[in-house]
C-alpha cells in the first residue's frame, strides 16, 4: 500500500512483526525496565502468549487487559493478543478503587496480567468484576497466593504452528483516556493506526536505521506505543524504555544507552529544565526530541533546547486520531504546532459548524487521508461515538486557528475555556501570562464560583521555593498583560498540582472541586473603585 509516497507492506501488527523478525533476527529491539528481547524473541514469545491464549478458549474479538507498570511482559502481552485475534486493554497503574473498577467493567477483559505492584489495587475490586483468568508477573508460589497463575505459564504451552487471520481493520488496542474530565472513553485504535504511527514517526524525525530511542512514558500511554515502541519497530531501531521517570537519572540514563531520539513531554521538560545545571548537559548523543508543549510555560522549549542542544519537533495529536498527527518535521520558523504533511486535513468551525477563515480561533475537527489511521469509535458508547465521528471527520475537541501556510495554532481544549460575563476566556492564555511571574513556578486556571452565574477566573499557584508571592501582585502583572475580564479573581496558593497518572496532565476536574475557601478574592481584597481599570461591574 501506498503511504504518503511510501510503501507500506504490512497491514496487521503481526505481519509487521513476522517481517522483521525475518529481517533482523537476534538484533536487539527493546530494553524494558533493564530487560532485553530481540526481534525474532519477541515474534518467537509473543506467539507463544497467543497460543496460551487461546488454549484458555477465548473467543475472537475477547478482551485481554494487563495492568502493570512498564515491563517487557506489557509488550508481550499486546502481540500475544492481538495475533490471537483478541484485543488488548493496557490499563492505566493508577487506576484504584471506582476507577479500576468501571474501567474493568466497560472493557468486559476476560483475562488480567498484572505486576505485583497492582495487584493488590485489582483484587480489592476483583468481586466487582467477570474476570476468566488472573496471571501475574511473579513466581508461582507468588502467585498463587493470590488465587492467580504465573505469567509464565501463558508462554509455556507449544508454539502453535498457525494463528487465526486478522484485517487491518481489527482492534489493536483499547485506550482508555480522558479520565480528568469524566469516566474514561475507551479509544479503539486499528491495527493499522499503529503501524501508520510508525511511519509518521519515521518522517517527523527523520531517523535511521540502527537508531536508538530512549522512553520513560508509560506503555498504557498512546504516545509510548506509537513513539517509544511502534515508531523503533518499523524504522528498524532499538528502543530503550524504562519503568519509571526520574528526574534526577534521566540524562544518565539518555548517556548509558547511547539515545539518538528522546521523548520527554509535557511537564517533563519543565522538570528537567530545573534540575542544576552540569557540565554533562551537552555529554549525549540525542539528535532529535519529540516535542508537545501544551500548557507549559512559553519560554521552556528553548530553553529546553538552548541548554541540552537538542531541537524539539513539536506537535499535535490526539488519542482518538492514531497519536501525533501534525509536527513541525524541525522546520520550527515560529512557536506552531505543525502542519499535516499530507497525513490529515484540517478545519476550523464556528459554534453553528460553519469553517472559519485562517486567523481566527473556532473548533478544530480533522479527516484523515488514509484508512484505519483514526478510532473506529469509544468501546460501548455508541452516542459518543457519533459526537466525535461525525461524516468523516473528527471533532477533536480543541480549540485553535490556522496560519495562511496551513500550520496550526493550538489553543486549549474547548472544556479548558471558562465563560464570565458574556466573554470566553482561554485558561492556558492566563496560565501563560501567569507563568512568567518572577517566583512563580507552576500554575493552573480554572473556573471559579459567581454570585451571578457563569464563571470568575480562578488561578491555583505553585511558588517556586524561597518565593515571597502575594495575590495582590499576582492580579497587578496580570493587569499590565491581560484584558480586564480575564485578570483573575480569585488566586490559591497550593503546595503540588494534581495529576493524571498516564499523561501527567493537571487535574483541572479535581481542582474546580476544591472548596473556595482558602482562595484570596478580589471582589472582597481589592474594591473596584481603587482597583481603576479591573472588570467593570455586572451589567444589570
Amino acid at each position: 500500500m501506498q503511504i504518503n509516497g511510501k510503501n507500506i507492506p504490512w497491514k496487521t501488527l503481526g505481519e509487521l512483526l513476522e517481517d522483521k523478525a525475518a529481517r533482523h533476527g537476534g538484533k536487539m529491539f527493546a530494553e524494558i525496565d533493564g530487560v532485553r528481547v530481540s526481534y525474532v524473541e519477541l515474534e518467537r514469545r509473543s506467539r507463544h502468549v497467543a497460543g496460551g491464549l487461546l488454549a484458555l478458549g477465548l473467543a475472537p474479538g475477547d478482551r485481554v487487559a494487563t495492568f502493570m507498570l512498564n515491563a517487557l511482559e506489557q509488550l508481550l502481552v499486546w502481540f500475544g493478543t492481538v495475533r490471537a485475534g483478541l484485543v488488548w486493554v493496557p490499563l492505566n497503574a493508577g487506576l484504584v478503587g471506582q476507577d479500576l473498577r468501571y474501567t474493568l467493567t466497560n472493557s468486559g477483559a476476560r483475562v488480567l496480567v498484572a505486576d505485583t505492584e497492582s495487584l493488590p489495587h485489582f483484587l480489592e475490586v476483583a468481586a466487582q468484576t467477570q474476570m476468566l483468568s488472573l496471571y501475574v508477573v511473579a513466581d508461582a508460589k507468588t502467585a498463587a497466593a493470590s488465587g492467580a497463575q504465573p505469567y509464565a505459564a501463558l508462554e509455556a504451552g507449544p508454539l502453535p504452528t498457525t494463528l487465526p487471520a486478522t484485517r487491518a481493520e481489527d482492534p489493536g488496542a483499547i485506550l482508555y483516556t480522558g479520565g480528568t474530565t469524566g469516566l474514561p472513553k475507551g479509544v479503539v485504535l486499528p491495527q493499522f493506526s499503529f503501524i501508520l504511527s510508525g511511519v509518521r514517526y519515521g518522517e517527523s524525525f527523520s531517523v535511521r536505521a540502527g537508531e536508538r530511542h530512549y522512553s520513560t512514558m508509560p506503555l498504557f500511554h498512546a504516545g509510548a506505543l506509537q513513539w517509544g515502541l511502534m515508531g523503533p519497530l518499523v524504522c528498524d531501531m532499538s528502543t530503550v524504555i524504562d519503568r519509571r521517570f526520574s528526574a534526577s537519572r534521566y540524562f544518565e540514563r539518555v548517556r548509558e544507552v547511547e539515545a539518538n531520539v528522546i521523548d520527554p513531554l509535557g511537564v517533563v521538560l519543565t522538570m528537567l529544565c530545573r534540575r542544576p545545571p552540569s557540565p554533562q548537559d551537552r555529554e549525549h548523543k540525542v539528535r532529535i526530541s519529540l516535542g508537545a508543549t501544551q500548557g507549559l510555560p512559553s519560554h521552556i522549549p528553548d530553553e529546553f533546547t538552548r541548554r541540552f542542544g537538542i531541537p524539539l519537533v513539536m506537535v499535535y495529536g490526539l488519542t482518538e486520531g492514531g497519536g501525533a498527527m501534525l509536527t513541525t518535521n524541525r522546520d520550527r520558523k515560529d512557536d506552531s504546532n505543525g502542519s499535516p504533511h499530507g497525513w490529515v486535513e484540517l478545519r476550523i468551525l464556528d459554534e453553528d459548524g460553519f469553517p472559519l477563515p485562517d486567523g481566527e480561533t473556532g473548533k478544530l475537527v480533522l479527516r484523515s487521508n488514509f484508512p484505519f489511521m483514526f478510532m473506529t469509535g469509544y468501546w460501548n458508547d455508541p452516542a459518543r461515538t457519533a459526537q466525535v465521528l461525525k461524516d468523516g471527520w473528527l471533532h477533536s475537541g480543541d480549540l485553535g486557528w490556522l496560519q495562511a501556510d496551513g500550520r496550526l495554532r493550538f489553543i486549549g481544549r474547548e472544556a479548558h475555556w471558562l465563560r464570565r460575563r458574556g466573554e470566553n476566556i482561554s485558561a492556558v492564555e492566563v496560565e501563560t501570562v501567569l507563568a512568567k511571574c518572577p517566583g512563580v513556578k507552576e500554575v493552573a486556571v480554572v473556573a471559579g464560583p459567581s454570585e451571578i452565574g457563569e464563571d470568575e477566573v480562578k488561578a491555583f499557584v505553585v511558588a517556586e521555593e524561597g518565593a515571597q508571592l502575594a495575590p495582590a501582585e499576582l492580579v497587578a502583572w496580570c493587569e499590565d498583560k491581560l484584558a480586564p475580564f480575564k485578570v483573575p479573581r480569585f488566586v490559591e496558593f497550593i503546595a503540588l498540582l494534581p495529576r493524571s497518572v498516564a499523561k501527567m496532565e493537571i487535574d483541572r476536574a479535581a481542582l474546580r472541586k476544591r472548596p473556595n475557601d482558602a482562595a484570596w478574592d478580589r471582589e472582597r481584597e481589592q474594591p473596584r473603585a481603587a482597583r481603576g481599570k479591573s472588570s467593570p461591574p455586572a451589567q444589570q
